[in-house]
């Protein structure tokens, strides 16, 4: 069961990867575009910068499930080097435990959100904000999986980052 649980992450996170990348090809693209327009046909695309906004929330939310799932987030290590290894361990495990808890609260106040805007619409296309608002609870959500199955690996973060790095 625990095996099935990791496989199905270790999927999960492959296809997030692809998606993460397309989102973000995209809102490159429309960036290129816009300037295009802009500076050599003297024209404005007035849709460009909402699409490239909410793309650019997306990204930063599916982008943050993946660099949990990379355990690579940014930290502060200079208490941590001090410690004895059994204290390191334990400082690491509280680290994680407030992430996981800040993802999973982040989620739930995330569901709260878009139920509350779920009749809004955005001012200069008309789209729907929920389906950019939705990227809070599910990037939260993602995160937070991710985060909970690097800790049934036992994966601790200078493991995956330095395997990440090679």
């Amino acid at each position: 069961m625990l095996q099935t649980f990791l496989n199905v992450t270790d999927v999960a996170y492959r296809l997030l990867r692809v998606v993460s990348v397309v989102v973000i090809a995209c809102y490159f693209a429309l960036v290129v575009l816009q300037v295009f327009f802009r500076y050599v046909l003297n024209e404005s695309l007035f849709w460009s910068e909402e699409i490239v906004r909410y793309g650019m929330v997306w990204g930063v939310m599916l982008g943050s499930a993946i660099v949990a799932r990379e355990r690579a987030h940014i930290r502060i290590e200079v208490i941590e080097n001090f410690l004895p290894p059994l204290a390191k361990r334990g400082l690491q495990f509280v680290a994680n435990l407030l992430s996981f808890a800040f993802c999973v609260i982040l989620c739930w106040t995330g569901i709260d959100f878009v139920d509350r805007t779920w009749f809004q619409n955005s001012a200069s296309l008309g789209v729907p904000m929920r389906a950019v608002y939705l990227a809070i609870p599910i990037g939260a959500g993602l995160e937070a999986w991710f985060t909970a199955a690097a800790w049934l690996r036992g994966e601790d973060s200078e493991t995956v980052t330095n395997e990440a790095i090679v």
